[in-house]
């Protein structure tokens, strides 16, 4: 974290990046966000600060300047623009995590079996809402993901998926709805089973699997400003799919 003082301290911003192991370069942090990994044992090999005129920002993507994993987070709803919980195997809900953070597991091969998505519409300053559909073991997409309207969608921390019945979730679409989506995209990414991490999905596009009776084990998710490309391709492989199906 890096904060500016002093009596020139609301004429300035102070942006920062980190470059993190198997991340590559996040995105830009300021005014004293946290900016690296936290709970993965992953080390920093490089920082940018700039110091830029109040209401001036660097170019390149703001926000998933953070990225900690869930199983180890203690956050509440209202941390990030946008927050999210999942329902793991073995350990049932995890804490909040948020702006592109790890909900889920890797490595552990523990499924998903639920999510729950919360949008900041104080910080973000627009109204507005969050929707979502998941497609779970033996009953199939619990939203029409060719329905834009979210018609069946949960949204605003509605849980969608199951709890208690040991069914994985294969894949899942997300998308805003009112104010927000017109100065807002949503990303995400899954951690598939056997295919590791899969590309970015945004407003609403499926990730994941389908037809291979594959498990999602995590998954990350960011608000960025509206037009923005998608964050870093790592960890994963760059060009792989967000949704693979057959």
């Amino acid at each position: 974290m890096i904060d500016l003082t002093g009596s020139d301290k609301s004429k300035y911003d102070v942006f920062y990046r980190v470059h993190a192991q198997n991340y590559g370069w996040l995105g830009w942090a300021k005014n004293g966000e946290p900016a690296g990994t936290a709970g993965q044992s992953k080390r920093l090999e490089a920082i940018q600060v700039i110091v830029v005129p109040k209401g001036t920002a660097p170019s390149g993507i703001i926000g998933y300047s953070y990225i900690e994993v869930g199983k180890y987070a203690d956050n509440g709803t209202k941390d990030g623009l946008i927050n999210y919980s999942t329902h793991v195997q073995n350990y049932g809900d995890q804490s909040y995590v948020y702006d592109g953070s790890v909900s889920g597991t890797f490595g552990e091969s523990k499924r998903l079996e639920g999510i729950r998505i919360n949008l900041n519409n104080d910080l973000l300053g627009y109204s507005g809402n969050v929707k979502y559909t998941t497609h779970v073991q033996t009953y199939g997409w619990q939203g029409d993901p060719n329905d834009k309207t979210g018609a069946d969608w949960k949204s605003n921390g509605a849980m969608s998926g199951t709890s208690g019945e040991s069914k994985r979730l294969e894949a899942i679409c997300i998308m805003l709805d009112g104010e927000v989506a017109n100065h807002y995209d949503v990303y995400y990414r899954v951690h598939s089973q056997t295919f590791g991490w899969l590309g970015w999905a945004k407003n609403g596009a499926p990730a994941g699997t389908a037809g291979y009776s594959k498990r999602l084990e995590g998954i990350q998710i960011v608000l960025l400003p509206k037009g923005s490309a998608a964050p870093s391709h790592n960890p994963g492989d760059a060009g792989v799919s967000a949704y693979i199906q057959r």
